[in-house]
């Protein structure tokens, strides 16, 4: 099979690498940087730098999937212009509602598989599954990705894009209590915790939720909620530079120079959080749910930097790559917006996921009882 895959970052990259084993794939960003070094991870994908924005990317592009990994503010309208030709994974955590692409979707018989990630993303899948196997009453999802080694003050690394983080620590969070979708501020709600061999952590309320607000399969659940994980201190740090205005879209003067100061303090932000390749980091993902007699089941998914590639990249991106597989392997032949949760309440097409992620040795793993790892 063909696949194209639309940005070559550090997730985008390993897709390319990881659906070339057994695909042929097409490579397509406006950086040549991306593309001479995903090359040297392998020859065999055929790159072609375009920019995206200003030039018809799928002209003569032969391509049975296409998997859009580009930023998040260009997520949407990269979306669109795919649905019109080709079905398409998403990893993008486009702002805008993915539902609104439906009819493009469905005139030309294509599909969207939207946030196709690690949460939201396999999250999804996995709350889907509990759905379809319980009565749940409430939802809690907690993600993070953090470097090993502490590296203050700010003690986080930008595992993804640092320009979809800033939009994390932006955006409204919308979550549901007591049946009511309600929008609260981002880095509200904080929790504090321990997790073995971790450490402290503190987890605070983002816009992670997406699909499952107003999923059919959440209908009759009270009570979602998303958090990120970081190290104790973070999000005072970054309320810190909110409250004063350093992430406000003005114009102000810098040096002699005007410059915009959410972008001037974005770049300084992006030097201090940049990850190197050899820095040690893990993804945690932490899944708790209630059911309605009182049980609380709970799922922990954990990753570390591996074969230089680290666990964001491989959590996100080889979710991607699972879904990808598995559309084209299962012949699905859906057409509209496919929520991740839907997904996840079909046991074949979620065993097919789970398996494919514990093949890459990610650790996943689910408890009926309260998990022994985590210490509120």
């Amino acid at each position: 099979m063909n696949i194209a895959v639309i940005g070559t970052g550090m997730v985008g990259r390993l897709i390319a690498v990881e659906l070339s084993r057994d695909h042929q794939v097409y490579a397509i960003d406006n950086n040549s940087d991306n593309l001479i070094l995903l090359n040297k991870y392998d020859p065999k994908i055929i790159t072609n730098r375009i920019d995206i924005v200003k030039e018809d990317f799928l002209a003569d592009l032969n391509a049975d999937l296409i998997v859009n990994c580009v930023p998040g503010f260009m997520g949407f309208d990269t979306s669109k212009k795919i649905l019109k030709e080709k079905t398409c994974v998403d990893i993008s955590f486009m702002p805008e509602d993915c539902y609104d692409l439906e009819d493009y979707a469905n005139k030309a018989n294509t599909a969207l598989y939207p946030d196709a990630g690690v949460a939201p993303g396999l999250s999804n899948i996995i709350v889907g599954n509990l759905i379809s196997n319980y009565d749940i009453d409430e939802i809690k999802i907690m993600v993070g990705g953090l470097p090993k080694e502490k590296n203050p003050p700010w003690n986080y690394k930008a595992p993804f894009s640092p320009i979809d983080v800033i939009e994390e620590y932006t955006r409204p969070a919308r979550i549901k209590e007591n049946g009511q979708i309600k929008t609260v501020k981002a880095l509200t709600g904080k929790i504090n915790f321990e997790v073995e061999e971790i450490g402290k952590l503190e987890a605070f309320l983002t816009d992670g939720l997406r699909t499952l607000l107003n999923s059919k399969l959440t209908n009759d659940i009270p009570t979602l909620l998303e958090y990120t994980i970081r190290y104790p201190g973070h999000s005072n740090m970054v309320s810190e530079l909110i409250n004063s205005g350093k992430l406000d879209n003005i114009t102000i003067s810098h040096n002699g120079k005007t410059v915009n100061q959410k972008e001037f303090t974005t770049k300084k932000l992006f030097k201090e959080w940049e990850l190197a390749e050899t820095d040690k980091e893990f993804t945690l993902l932490i899944i708790t749910a209630k059911t309605m007699d009182s049980r609380e089941i709970s799922c922990v998914v954990y990753d570390e930097w591996r074969n230089g590639w680290s666990s964001m990249s491989r959590t996100t991106g080889l979710t991607a790559c699972a879904i990808a597989n598995l559309v084209l392997e299962k012949g699905l032949k859906n057409t509209g917006v496919i929520p991740p949760e839907q997904l996840g309440s079909n046991q074949d097409y979620f065993d097919y996921i789970i398996n494919y992620l514990k093949e890459k040795k990610i650790s996943i793993s689910f408890s009926n009882e309260k998990n022994p790892l985590v210490i509120k």
